[in-house]
């Protein structure tokens, strides 16, 4: 069980003895999204037996790391070159994904003693699996929070904290007793886990203070699981308690010759809740006392919502989202209105639904959402009955900028298929099932595509000449503005599919331009 632990206050600018060095950021929001600030520092004792001191060469002269014994880490999820790891996917795993990417957009509601509460029901409401939130992240038994507080640690969650969710899920799988066994993880590890290595806009210190800030949001979380009786499977009942319990957080320090300290490396200790007892059990599984549901996580899906969440967020939901959905219902089409609500939440819908220009905007705000997981190789097939070429994105099926008719409520009643790229994804992720899954219609093979020979500095050349922003050019062919950025400068190549949305736009506005390559010469 985890320890309850004493905290004192202490300045930062002091270096804790060896045998107290446990600190912790402040719950308090960060001061900006790129900078989390580090308001309040607070002590413990972990368990140490002895210090040691290593001689360094960095900036600025000779350094040393001063920490107590290093922990041994648990072994990397993508070893020698690996790309994917197993994850654990259950219910509680997925719905907690959903509560720090979708945060105050899910269907929050007071319980009987009036603590907030987000419950997804089982099996037509024979069964359901609870959540709620507190700030206590070292209590055993730790009070959860009502209304406005509530909200407000609900407002603090971060989507890439939902990464180290998903890194946790995974290192779960790696040990046989994880309610029972701990885990332990370095900032080195998620550093290389969500590609933070080569992020240049960041320091060392600014790094350590996001990876501890989003390390703790999972272990913010609590849950009770009510599990009725499926096949030959008795029902089973998980009392509230933590979904993750971070034990503790070993700080390790370096230090100049001239007595100056700073924070250098951090490491976690963790343990799942009670949940993996009943959800990550092999030998119940075998006994058929619990689950043992597990499926595939992916190094670029982690690195793919940490770079587009914050100019993209619907997109880093739907990301995280879907890797759950497509492992249990990949064969079955998802409505536009239901990923709209995951991606957006449902009162964007609402309001977009008031005035032509809102829907306008909205839909070219989903576009842009499908073109990014295209470009991220996500696999997008259209239903052709429910989602004809009028309605579909430019470049991705639509031929001319102006949509029919009435088009935003056919939208919402559409279907399409989103699915990971299969050299990654693995069609038998849970050992309890017994079924194969049903294959996906494969996406059509696209007819090859005419060579325009159409350049960057052709398109902003031709942009200008219409007087267009990058912005404006973005909202009419359905790609981002980042994206036709990168094509003017060279920074990205121009695919058939982009040439040809480009292609159509220019074209449609000079009607005696037929094609584009003979307007200007190459650069």
């Amino acid at each position: 069980m985890p320890r309850k632990r004493n905290a004192s206050s202490q300045p930062p600018e002091a270096l804790p003895s060896p045998e107290s060095v446990q600190m912790e950021l402040s719950t308090d929001p960060p001061a900006s999204v790129d900078e989390p600030s580090v308001d309040e520092l607070s002590v413990e004792k972990p368990p140490v037996e002895k210090s040691s001191v290593d001689k360094r060469s960095g900036e600025g002269g000779d350094r040393f790391d001063i920490s107590s014994d290093a922990l041994q880490t648990s072994p990397d999820l993508f070893p020698n070159g690996k790309t994917t790891t197993r994850m654990a996917s259950a219910l509680p795993i997925w719905e907690a994904s959903n509560i720090l990417t979708q945060r105050k957009d899910l269907p929050w509601g007071a319980d009987s003693k009036g603590k907030l509460r987000y419950a997804r029901n089982v099996e037509n409401g024979e069964g359901a699996v609870h959540f709620w939130v507190t700030e206590q992240i070292e209590d055993e038994s730790p009070a959860t929070l009502a209304g406005a507080a509530a909200l407000a640690v609900i407002d603090t969650f971060d989507i890439r904290a939902a990464c180290m969710h998903l890194i946790y899920a995974a290192h779960a799988t790696q040990i046989d007793r994880p309610w029972e066994q701990e885990f332990v993880i370095s900032d080195r590890q998620i550093e290389e886990y969500l590609g933070l290595k080569k992020r240049t806009d960041k320091n060392k210190q600014q790094k350590l203070a996001l990876i501890q800030e989003i390390a703790k949001q999972p272990c913010k979380i609590t849950t009770f699981v009510s599990w009725p009786t499926q096949s030959r499977m008795k029902g089973f009942t998980i009392e509230e308690g933590r979904l993750w319990h971070l034990l503790g957080t070993r700080y390790h320090y370096q230090q100049d010759l001239f007595g100056n300290k700073e924070l250098s490396g951090v490491t976690f200790i963790v343990r799942a809740g009670l949940w993996a007892r009943y959800f990550l059990n092999e030998e119940g599984r075998r006994n058929k006392n619990a689950l043992c549901e597990y499926s595939t996580l992916s190094k670029s899906s982690l690195r793919d919502v940490m770079s587009v969440w914050h100019h993209r967020e619907g997109a880093a939901r739907l990301m995280v989202w879907l890797l759950f959905k497509t492992r249990l219902e990949r064969q079955e089409p998802m409505s536009v209105m239901t990923l709209m609500d995951v991606a957006f939440g449902s009162d964007r819908i609402e309001q977009a639904k008031q005035d032509s220009q809102s829907r306008k905007r909205f839909a070219n705000l989903w576009d842009e959402t499908l073109h990014l997981l295209q470009v991220r190789d996500w696999c997008i097939h259209f239903d052709p009955e429910t989602y004809p070429p009028e309605l579909q994105p430019l470049g991705l099926g639509r031929s001319r900028p102006g949509r029919p008719r009435g088009f935003f409520e056919h939208l919402l009643q559409a279907q399409l298929w989103i699915t990971p790229l299969e050299d990654w994804h693995d069609s038998s992720m849970t050992l309890d099932d017994t079924e194969e899954l049903a294959p996906v219609e494969p996406e059509p093979e696209p007819e090859p595509e005419p060579d325009t020979g159409l350049t960057g500095g052709q398109i902003k050349a031709m942009r200008l000449g219409h007087g267009w922003s990058q912005r404006k050019l973005a909202a009419l062919t359905g790609l981002s503005q980042g994206l036709i950025s990168q094509l003017e400068t060279g920074g990205r190549s121009l695919t058939p599919d982009n040439c040809d949305a480009l292609s159509r736009i220019f074209e449609l506005n000079d009607p005696m331009t037929a094609h584009i390559e003979d307007v200007l010469p190459e650069d």
